[in-house]
């Protein structure tokens, strides 16, 4: 998955999750917690740090709250 980096995006363009969301990803299964997103080429994605601190953007399509709503 591409590198983002939530800073170079214009405002309109990005969010931040403050605090951290806990978040599943499309296997429905634990990902981590989300602390921004970032608009590119009109889709949105999440960046997501793991259980083993590892961060990863996730589309937003394929992410939900860990009780199961979709965000």
């Amino acid at each position: 998955m591409q590198e983002f980096d939530p800073l170079h995006y214009a405002e309109a363009d990005r969010r931040e999750a403050n605090p951290p969301i806990e978040v599943e990803s499309a296997t429905w299964s634990a990902a981590g917690q989300l602390d921004w997103w970032v608009r590119e080429r009109r889709e949105w994605f999440g960046r997501v740090r793991g259980p083993d601190g590892r961060q990863r953007w996730i589309k937003a399509d394929d992410l939900r709250l860990t009780n199961g709503q979709q965000l």
